[in-house]
């Protein structure tokens, strides 16, 4: 029983300070933790044949190879069917792995230095069942004036609108509304509180009747990641709110 309740843990990389910085993050976070580590392939079968870890946490860039190849090579192996695997890269790269992200067995990491970015993913296999397990997002609906959320709040859903319009608006030091933009039907809004974890920087609100889709922030990279229509959306958004950014400060 003592050993169905230990979480063994197997982090792959050459990085000596990222490799004790996870140590003492999962055993700060997760109980009865066994850690192990590794730097290359064979290093790593050893270990993945002698202490079966519950999950690996691997860094893309290894002193010998790719991280993503030591990946493939784990997911090739029938008897570690049952390891979970965490890639730790700053990019996820939504071409690979695609089934296997699908199914939650294997998550990038995005922001390894980040303790609750790590916690949450190894949340996701130590204790699934407190983990989203139904649909991650929900629809909204606002009536013209309604206001979406409100500057300085803090940030804990992305949208994306699906019907009708919003403005954006930000407080002048006089207390006016200084207009920042309007946001139409097919765009993201409030994505930059899922990229900074800053509070809300303006105040969001319908023009028209509006329909948007509300997702968690903790659900985002999964979400668009099986949505290639939704991550179109975002590029599309953040590259519309760059030209208008361009314009405006070249007047």
């Amino acid at each position: 029983m003592g050993q169905e309740k230990k979480n063994t843990f197997l982090i792959v990389s050459g990085d000596k300070v990222r490799v004790q910085k996870c140590t003492d993050i999962l055993n700060r976070n997760f109980p009865n933790c066994s850690i192990f580590h590794s730097a290359e392939w064979f290093e790593t079968k050893y270990k993945l044949d002698n202490v079966h870890p519950k999950a690996i946490l691997v860094d893309e860039y290894l002193p010998k190879g790719s991280g993503f190849d030591v990946v493939t090579k784990v997911l090739k192996e029938r008897n570690n069917n049952d390891i979970s695997i965490i890639i730790m890269s700053y990019v996820s790269d939504h071409d690979a792995f695609t089934k296997e992200v699908a199914s939650g067995r294997v998550q990038f990491l995005n922001e390894p230095d980040r303790e609750s970015a790590l916690v949450e993913c190894v949340s996701k296999i130590v204790s699934p069942h407190k983990v989203e397990t139904q649909v991650q997002y929900q629809i909204k609906q606002l009536e013209p004036g309604a206001i979406l959320f409100a500057e300085g709040e803090k940030t804990e859903l992305t949208y994306i609108v699906k019907k009708g319009s919003l403005r954006a608006y930000c407080a002048s030091p006089e207390g006016d509304k200084i207009t920042l933009g309007e946001i139409v039907a097919g765009e993201f809004v409030g994505e930059m509180g899922h990229f900074n974890h800053e509070p809300r920087s303006a105040t969001v609100e319908a023009i028209t009747d509006v329909e948007l889709i509300a997702i968690p922030n903790s659900a985002v990279d999964n979400v668009i990641f099986t949505r290639p229509s939704w991550a179109k959306a975002l590029v599309k958004t953040l590259s519309t709110r760059l030209k208008k950014a361009n314009k405006a400060l070249a007047g």
